[in-house]
């Protein structure tokens, strides 16, 4: 660790504002201190996406003493399989080189017998017994580990076990150090070396960043190289994977930060080297991208393979780096809203308050005084702000209401994308109204079942097929006095793609329907004003097609209008397996006007389209996937083209009831009059199709 890092390290922990971290650090040291985990030879760890629950998506719990018994903390079910035994082992071992990253730290601060003891046997037992494990593993579409069943997990407890060794080798003999260079570092930066991807891809930061951390430990230029250098080595990974906007092209925040940790770490050991990036544009970039993306009540959107609950609390950590390296007044205001501090505002609501207790907020940790946060580059403002990106392909669209919506109109991200270019994720304040799902765990089922398909989100699909990787594109944003809207596009009239020949896709990883798409042309607009927001889609076809309108409502349809009628059916909706799609129905009777009890009042949503289509209604699965949504899909027969529009409506106070009114005119082939009456407030839109880029006027 660089002296100056030390330093900081050292004076944070006595003064009185890290002591949560302080806290947590020691009794994280603690608990580490209680394993009693033999390291042996020839252990072999399995995938640890396969350790949850199949049913509720949850984790299962882990107990030292009992490796052979797996318990889900939600359903209560207890379960014994070989594959969950391998899950135990890896987590086991990951939990002991994390351990030996914090006490190896604790130490740093507070010298004393018993922690270097303890980093010190881990580190020399490893070395002893490295060699031994063999080159196993069958996880899709990743390299084999050593002790762990994949290259990524061995990437990562090298890395905890390298830091842990930066910040205790002094205190080491010379033998002792030579051991666990031969023993344990070498050996474990040649086999990644022989397994790095040849792709941009997260898991290739990640390998190459540990790489070039054991190369710089072990002084040695070769496995510096090796991690650093040439295609697909750490510098190129982050020319090719980091879009001009600094978003890690996988697109979404979990990705982008699970890219970045790793590259931190990197920045962490080489800080005070002629190795020192700390200055790179690539990492200021990768910290400012993730401020736009903000929900109101602090959590990050879940777009492609994004899991739930992460918000800026999740993330300070970081902040707190930057905060310390760059000085600028917006990570500070991240880091006041995440931590409940006066300063935070008002703009920021229902947030999930953070301690300030991460190992990065002792080494980086400043003074948090200063400017409130509602000024012009704090975070409140930047939450209420609408912004387009258009390198990455997201737009927020807000307003003082409280909609907040999110367009992707992105660049196709690769293994983890979710094949729904065009989609919509749309929020109320805090409350979900259309979101995008993201997903759970790799190895539950619902995950490739239904998550990681075009059909589960908000937006076309043709055929009820996935689509096919393409770029999406904004057309067209413009702010006026009445509100916003936006026009974005994304079509198959060839199959290039930005990441193309920088990315592998395993032929098991090619659900879509070429064929389905082939010719396909797809463009949305969104129309955001004070109390509704109108969408429009319209797709062309070159012949034939089944056009797939779908929209997933966190909420349950209200049945109470006599009127609508509803029929069971058997109809096969999507490609997809058709467990996903429970009690669907058909509408039988009945303008396409809907109501739905959200979490609070109504949502009503009212959809008109160009030609016959038959709208049907199912319960499929939320994330988590023990709760449902309600989807709302509109499936047309199309031979040349056809128009969706929809209106939604929130009232926070009305239960059920809808009140407002969609009247739709088609004034020629291309133009239509679209008039959303509530309660007598009405608004009157005229909208051209007739070019590449539409026309839209408010007329009232």
């Amino acid at each position: 660790m660089d002296f100056k890092r030390l330093e900081r390290l050292r004076g944070n922990a006595v003064n009185t504002e890290f002591q949560s971290a302080m806290m947590l650090l020691r009794r994280d040291a603690e608990e580490a201190a209680k394993i009693t985990f033999a390291i042996r030879s020839h252990e072999q760890g399995e995938w640890m996406h396969y350790y949850y629950c199949d049913e509720d998506g949850a984790r299962l719990t882990f107990e030292w003493l009992k490796p052979h018994l797996h318990r889900c903390p939600t359903c209560g079910k207890e379960r014994q399989h070989a594959r969950l035994d391998g899950g135990w082992t890896s987590l086991a071992h990951s939990q002991i080189g994390r351990a030996v990253y914090h006490i190896a730290l604790l130490y740093a601060i507070e010298p004393d017998a018993e922690r270097l003891q303890f980093v010190k046997s881990y580190l020399m037992a490893y070395a002893d017994h490295y060699e031994t494990y063999a080159i196993h593993g069958n996880i899709p579409y990743n390299g084999p580990g050593k002790l762990f069943a994949q290259t990524l997990d061995e990437a990562h407890w090298i890395t905890d076990l390298a830091l842990g060794f930066d910040m205790i080798k002094e205190h080491l003999t010379r033998d002792e150090i030579t051991h666990i260079r031969r023993g344990l570092l070498e050996p474990c930066a040649r086999f990644l070396i022989a397994h790095k991807e040849e792709q941009i891809h997260n898991h290739s930061v990640l390998i190459t960043s540990a790489i070039s951390a054991l190369g710089l430990l072990l002084n040695d230029r070769e496995i510096l190289d090796a991690g650093l250098e040439g295609e697909y080595g750490l510098r190129d990974q982050l020319v090719r994977g980091i879009f001009e906007d600094g978003q890690w092209y996988e697109g979404n925040v979990q990705y982008h930060f699970y890219a970045f940790q790793s590259l931190l770490h990197y920045a962490l050991i080489a800080e005070g080297t002629e190795r020192d990036v700390w200055q790179m544009n690539a990492l200021k970039a990768m910290f400012d991208f993730p401020l736009h993306l903000v929900l109101p009540n602090g959590v990050m959107p879940t777009l492609n393979d994004a899991g739930l609950g992460h918000h800026i609390g999740t993330y300070a950590p970081y902040y707190e780096i930057a905060y310390d390296i760059y000085g600028e007044a917006k990570y500070r205001s991240l880091l006041q809203a995440a931590y409940g501090m006066d300063e935070a505002g008002p703009s920021m609501q229902g947030v999930n308050l953070s301690k300030r207790d991460s190992v990065y907020a002792l080494m980086f940790g400043g003074d948090l005084a200063g400017q409130p946060s509602e000024a012009p580059d704090s975070l409140g403002e930047e939450v209420r702000r609408t912004r387009s990106l258009p390198e990455s392909g997201l737009t927020k669209i807000v307003n003082q209401n409280g909609w907040h919506v999110i367009v992707k109109h992105s660049r196709f991200g690769g293994e983890h994308d979710h094949m729904d270019r065009l989609g919509l994720s749309i929020m109320h304040g805090d409350m979900p109204l259309l979101v995008d799902p993201g997903t759970t765990a790799y190895g539950i089922p619902v995950h490739y079942g239904w998550f990681k398909h075009t059909y589960s989100h908000n937006t076309v699909s043709i055929d009820g097929a996935d689509q096919p990787p393409r770029d999406g594109r904004l057309i067209q944003m413009h702010e006026e006095p009445w509100g916003v809207w936006q026009e974005t596009a994304v079509d198959w009239l060839s199959e290039d793609y930005v990441m193309k020949d920088r990315i592998i896709l395993p032929a098991e990883l090619h659900p879509w329907d070429v064929d389905a798409y082939q010719g396909v042309r797809i463009r949305r607009l969104i129309v955001l004003v004070e109390n509704h927001l109108l969408d429009i889609v319209q797709v062309i076809v070159p012949a034939t097609r089944e056009v797939h309108f779908n929209n997933h409502i966190s909420g349950a349809l209200v049945n109470d209008d006599d009127a609508i009628v509803w029929s069971s059916t058997d109809d096969k909706l999507s490609r997809l397996e058709q467990q996903w799609l429970k009690d669907k129905k058909r509408l039988v009777q009945g303008a396409p006007a809907f109501a739905y009890e959200m979490r609070k009042g109504t949502l009503e949503q009212h959809i008109w389209c160009s030609q016959q289509a038959d709208l049907y209604s199912a319960l499929t699965p939320d994330n988590p996937p023990s709760g449902q949504r309600t989807s709302l899909l509109a499936v047309a027969s199309v031979e040349q083209s056809v128009i969706y529009v929809q209106t939604l409506h929130v009232d926070a106070k009305q239960q059920g009831a809808r009140q407002g009114k969609l009247e739709v005119t088609m004034l020629s082939s291309n133009t239509l009059q679209v008039v959303w009456n509530k309660q007598g407030d009405q608004h009157t839109y005229v909208v051209s199709l007739a070019s590449e880029k539409a026309e839209l006027n408010k007329l009232s």
